[in-house]
């Protein structure tokens, strides 16, 4: 009778420890973010709730928690170095390791590399997988993406789908996302990404940052337009960050295209003068799930929402100032120099689109 009971109680305490103890891992990412020569931002999701942190070599950084978000800041960093990383995980006394993953900072002046630019992967894993790998192909420096990563950003089923196909790439590639409606502006996206400093919903909704000689600019295309209408005009309007030629935007609606969904006025008028007069050499945006090019006023927007949504076919909007236009699963590669900007833009079986040269 002792033994049984002693077996129960046994039982039962595995029963209260064991899910806590032999279940931790980490379920989304690591994802990374606003790379700089000095610093990289990091992000992971464990199952449970953990005290977590980044080790690199003997030191444990960016340690916080106990949560199930995790995102950090590591600074002090040295510009073009490889560092080797690992996610770990800490409850009831077990520790759980993820990696190693390795990431790059860029030199301080960098002036020659590649990115890459998709947009509207929501629904469709495998097809989205196949234009991650193809993108990996490509050895990017970073990743944009124009929004609609999942289906609805409220549901964690669909985030459960997303980061599984991106960490192909995202724990050694730092991406940069911005909003689209199917994320519906939900705290998850706010929580999961690790996204620079900015303005709007946790600072973060809308950004800039610098990678070697290019500026970027994230923009929220869903909401409070006008406020970003006069941010954008200041930071336009500020002298260029010191080594920067190119600036480049992206945001989720298309100000002009032939896909169903057609161009959006509002961009039209609020954004289109701005970016048009403001130096901005490339637009990057998505909703669509096609590749579109168009040229307004000697600047080139290019819808590439053909990044693992049901893909639609151009032509059913009228848009005059397409240059050229594909149904298709890819992105956009761009390759930077000092003196222009080559965009092609690749199916998921890396075969050529189209091709643009800008410079200046």
């Amino acid at each position: 009778m002792h033994r049984r009971i002693w077996l129960l109680s046994l039982t039962l305490l595995l029963l209260a420890i064991g899910p806590a103890a032999a279940g931790v891992e980490v379920v989304y990412g690591p994802t990374i973010g606003d790379l700089t020569p000095t610093s990289v931002r990091i992000s992971w999701y464990t199952n449970l709730d953990t005290i977590s942190y980044v080790q690199i070599d003997e030191q444990q950084l960016g340690r916080g928690g106990p949560t199930k978000a995790h995102r950090v800041l590591l600074e002090g960093l040295q510009p073009e170095e490889v560092y080797t990383y690992f996610i770990k995980a800490t409850v009831a006394g077990q520790v759980t390791t993820a990696g190693p993953y390795r990431f790059r900072t860029p030199s301080e002046n960098i002036d020659r590399f590649s990115f890459c630019a998709y947009g509207d992967t929501r629904s469709q894993a495998a097809d989205h997988r196949k234009v991650v790998l193809a993108m990996k192909a490509c050895l990017p420096r970073l990743v944009l993406h124009t929004g609609d990563l999942v289906n609805d950003g409220q549901q964690m089923s669909d985030w459960h789908s997303f980061f599984p196909v991106i960490k192909l790439l995202a724990p050694t590639v730092p991406f940069y996302f911005c909003l689209g409606n199917h994320e519906n502006n939900a705290p998850l996206y706010y929580q999961f990404l690790p996204l620079p400093k900015g303005g709007g919903d946790a600072g973060t909704e809308w950004y800039g940052f610098v990678f070697g000689n290019c500026q970027f600019i994230a923009l929220d295309s869903n909401r409070r337009i006008s406020e970003q209408t006069e941010w954008l005009r200041q930071i336009l309007e500020d002298p260029r960050p010191p080594g920067v030629k190119w600036r480049i935007v992206f945001f989720h609606h298309p100000a002009f295209s032939s896909g169903p969904h057609g161009g959006n006025e509002e961009i039209q008028t609020q954004w289109c003068p701005l970016l048009e007069e403001g130096g901005v050499d490339l637009v990057f945006v998505g909703h669509d799930h096609i590749y579109e090019r168009s040229v307004h006023n000697g600047l080139t927007y290019i819808t590439c929402g053909n990044g693992g949504a049901p893909l639609y076919q151009p032509g059913q909007s009228d848009n005059p100032y397409s240059q050229a236009s594909a149904s298709v699963h890819g992105f956009c590669r761009v390759q930077v120099s000092p003196h222009r900007l080559v965009v092609t833009a690749l199916s998921h079986e890396l075969a050529k689109l189209d091709q643009v040269i800008i410079t200046h």
